[in-house]
């Protein structure tokens, strides 16, 4: 692994488990095991190092995202599902940055001008999705209106629960995640064909 790739993978882990303010660029040399002269070669400094675990994070999102597609039909239950497990693995390797999200864009306008290009960018893929899943007759026709709140449902669930876990006292594991997918079906159901709806409920009985 080159230093560099060292230096982001290292940051990430000290940032999960202490936090961004606790740790500073010494910490980080440290822990990779090379000076602080040889850190600032690669990184100007904290900050650069966070927009770099961003762009890697952006790029890693997709990446699996684009595995779910080439293995499941876009557009399906199963896709669905998919994607939100891979999202909740996903937050959980970049915890730290869900954890401050707010702060973390709010103080510093670079960060906060790339984490709302994927942010909307994200949005755009799922409406994407829904739009498809209406064509194949997973999903009832909708206004555009209705289509707009229906995306930004399931993208703030997504987005957002293993923050919700936490900020409960939940414990992170198999069953707090089902339970996020069960709530994930939930907001999903009412918007269901007769078909779609006979498919979910024979995947809910195979896993009763």
């Amino acid at each position: 692994m080159k230093t560099r790739d060292k230096i982001i993978e290292s940051a990430i882990q000290l940032f999960n488990e202490q936090g961004t303010k606790a740790v500073t660029t010494n910490h980080i040399a440290t822990a990779v095991g090379i000076s602080p002269g040889n850190l600032y070669y690669h990184f100007r400094n904290k900050e650069d190092i966070i927009r770099a675990i961003f762009e890697q994070m952006d790029a890693y999102g997709m990446e699996q995202y684009q595995i779910i597609l080439d293995k499941f039909q876009p557009g399906s239950l199963e896709t669905m599902e998919q994607t939100f497990t891979m999202i909740q693995a996903y937050n959980w390797r970049y915890r730290f940055f869900k954890r401050e999200l707010t702060a973390l864009i709010m103080n510093d306008s670079i960060l906060k001008d790339r984490f709302f290009q994927t942010h909307h960018a994200m949005l755009a893929v799922i409406r994407q999705s829904n739009d498809y899943s209406v064509t194949t007759g997973t999903l009832k026709p909708m206004s555009d209106n209705e289509m707009a709140l229906f995306t930004e449902e399931i993208w703030l669930v997504t987005l957002f629960w293993l923050n919700y876990l936490e900020v409960g006292g939940e414990e992170i594991n198999d069953e707090t995640l089902r339970r996020g997918i069960d709530l994930l079906r939930n907001i999903i159901r009412p918007q269901l064909t007769g078909k779609a709806l006979a498919e979910l409920a024979e995947r809910e009985g195979s896993k009763a």
